[in-house]
Formats: C-alpha cells, sequence, structure tokens
C-alpha cells in the first residue's frame, strides 16, 4: 500500500481512533461510569480527531489531492475504526454478559438487543458519524473556492 493511498491513510487513522475508542470505553468502565450510555456522545471527538488527522495526512502526502479523495479517506478511517470497535464489543459483551444484561435494562427497547445487533449499531453510528464529519473537514479543506470554479467553468466554455 502507497504511503499517499486512501487506504493506508484510512486504515492509520482508524486505528489511531480504534485506540482511543477502547481506551476510552475502558477508563469508564474503570471508573464505573459503564452504564452511562450518553456518555458515548463523546465518541465523536475521539472519532473526529482520528478523521481529521487522515484527511490532513493524505493533503500533505498526495499531490492529486481533491475533495473525493478527502472524503474517502475519512469514510474510511471512520468505517475501519467502527468495525474494529464493534467487533471487540461484541467479543466484551459475549465475555461479560452481565454487562450486557445491564444495557438491556437501561435502554427502552433493550429487550430485543443483542450482542450482534449492538455491534451493528456501533458500525452504523461511526459510518454515519464519519461521513458527516469527512463531510464538514473536506469544506475546510477543499481547494476550489467559488471564484476558482467559476473561473474555472468560464475557461471550459472559452474553450469549446
Amino acid at each position: 500500500m502507497k504511503k499517499d493511498s486512501i487506504e493506508y491513510n484510512g486504515l492509520i487513522g482508524g486505528l489511531l481512533v480504534f485506540v482511543g475508542l477502547v481506551a476510552y470505553f475502558l477508563i469508564m468502565q474503570a471508573a464505573g461510569l459503564d452504564h452511562n450510555l450518553e456518555l458515548r456522545a463523546l465518541n465523536i471527538i475521539i472519532m473526529g480527531a482520528g478523521v481529521f488527522y487522515s484527511i490532513k495526512s493524505i493533503k500533505k502526502k498526495n499531490k492529486d489531492f481533491d475533495y473525493f479523495k478527502g472524503i474517502g479517506t475519512g469514510m474510511f478511517t471512520a468505517v475501519s475504526s467502527s468495525l474494529a470497535f464493534a467487533i471487540f464489543i461484541f467479543i466484551f459483551l459475549l465475555s461479560n454478559p452481565a454487562f450486557l444484561e445491564e444495557i438491556k435494562n437501561v435502554e427502552p427497547f433493550g429487550n430485543y438487543l443483542n450482542a450482534f445487533l449492538i455491534s451493528f449499531i456501533i458500525v452504523m453510528e461511526g459510518a454515519g458519524s464519519g461521513f458527516f464529519l469527512s463531510f464538514g473537514f473536506m469544506q475546510w479543506y477543499k481547494k476550489r473556492t467559488p471564484e476558482k470554479f467559476l473561473k474555472e467553468q468560464r475557461h471550459n466554455q472559452d474553450s469549446k
């Protein structure tokens, strides 16, 4: 894999996000706050840092950086880290049935939850938040301003 590719930067960023999410989860568990599911909203800060890092990294390494490479890198980061974290949680829930029962008791639709469904929800939340984060960060990083876009359009029309 080349170091200026979407896949490479997405996997490196995904690995960093995964480590951050696992560390945050284990810290919350050690502090006795693992039952407070609202604290998972702070996962977006970890995801945002990883997506930002990945996009910044590929922009620095790739001469042909454009809008879609940035969004692709951010999405690859989000999906790879979410999949890895979902597998971690799936294994954790299977090895710790008391924690799964605690989640079932706290959640409104807890009777329908199992380890697989919780893992699936984690992947969907991670991919969704990663898409919005990637889109937002690419607004910051995009090359073409409206003035450049209009200038390119005029140039293309003149050359026809």
